[in-house]
């Protein structure tokens, strides 16, 4: 009796030769396989935003990078000027996101700050987080002398900003918009003006859930607390711009760039720096600064080295002396560590 022919089953891990069986499709493949679990059924219609950008997306513009290390060195600059304090400024990388995701990932509370730029026809966003807020405002009117503890206690819910904060808040936004603005200059002239500010993220109104957004974030660290500032523009806003951001990013070459390179190694060897130190602090109460007068001796403790500042950042530490008859420092060593507390490690 004849027996009927056994088909072969391909082992694990083996592939049908293409052609083997003609009858059935790729499509059915990947579906067998798995490979393919998300796929709508044939002939359903797909759904399509067409607010939603991200099919015009043609790379993440990386010229953006380098315009945006040029104001966010600027913004750390005028920030540690405006705090009286070092701070740390450190770009995040450009993301291309949805408004609504982005939007949904702040952390409560975060001011949210909407501007309009001109001549663009879309606004802007500036979110600065509410623990750095905080955090900076209570450095900018003098607080934060005791000791902070280890973990800072997490900023409570709330639905306003007090008027120092207020004030604080739009110093911040304005620094940072003003900066962006400077770098942005060679591509476009832009115009920012602050229009609202909102802790409800319910009440800012700059785009639909499903439209793509270039977000822009900087993290900010100032001692033990530290937080984000986000800078979120529209796609579209770029648009006008595109071709430019394209020429500019193919016009810089190696070789120029380590020309500029030598060049500017060459300024900063040549720059002159005015270089201070303070010796000696102490603290008195308000009633024995009013009770002074002539003749009264304060006792102080001259410490070991003393910092050469140049400007709030310190560079050297030294011994303090005399040399020719005149007040000098001996320098013993360079400043590696550009901490907050490196007055205190240096005692």
């Amino acid at each position: 009796m004849a027996q009927e022919p056994k088909e072969s089953t391909p082992a694990a891990g083996e592939t049908v030769a293409a052609g083997a069986r003609p009858d059935i499709t790729s499509a059915e493949v990947d579906a067998l396989l798995d490979k393919n679990k998300d796929a709508a059924p044939s002939g359903m219609p797909q759904p399509y935003d067409l607010v939603a950008r991200d099919k015009i997306v043609r790379g993440r513009m990386p010229v953006l990078d380098r315009l945006n290390e040029r104001w966010v060195t600027e913004f750390q600059r005028k920030l540690t000027d405006l705090i009286r304090q070092p701070v740390e400024v450190s770009l995040q990388q450009v993301q291309l996101a949805p408004y609504g995701d982005w939007l949904a990932g702040q952390p409560m509370p975060t001011s949210l700050n909407l501007c309009t730029v001109k001549p663009w026809p879309r606004s802007a966003l500036v979110a600065v987080e509410g623990k750095l807020l905080f955090a900076l405002v209570e450095k900018y009117y003098g607080g934060g002398a005791a000791k902070q503890p280890t973990k800072p206690a997490a900023p409570a819910a709330r639905e306003t900003l007090t008027p120092s904060e207020q004030r604080l808040n739009k110093i911040i936004v304005d620094l940072l918009t003003d900066q962006f603005r400077r770098a942005f200059a060679p591509v476009a002239t832009l115009e920012f003006q602050h229009a609202q500010t909102e802790i409800n993220p319910n009440y800012v109104n700059m785009a639909t859930p499903s439209e793509t957004m270039v977000v822009t974030r900087v993290e900010v660290t100032l001692g033990q607390v530290g937080g984000g500032v986000t800078l979120v523009l529209p796609l579209s806003s770029f648009e006008p711009v595109r071709d430019k951001l394209a020429e500019g990013l193919k016009t810089v070459s190696p070789e120029s760039r380590q020309r500029w390179n030598k060049s500017l190694r060459a300024q900063l060897e040549n720059a002159q720096l005015e270089l201070t130190s303070v010796f000696v602090e102490c603290e008195i109460t308000m009633r024995e600064l009013l009770q002074m007068k002539p003749g009264d001796v304060l006792p102080i403790e001259m410490p070991k080295t003393a910092l050469l500042r140049a400007g709030p950042r310190p560079l050297l530490r030294g011994k303090f002396g005399r040399s020719r008859g005149y007040n000098a420092v001996s320098v013993l060593e360079a400043v590696k560590s550009l901490g907050p507390n490196i007055e205190e490690s240096s005692r």
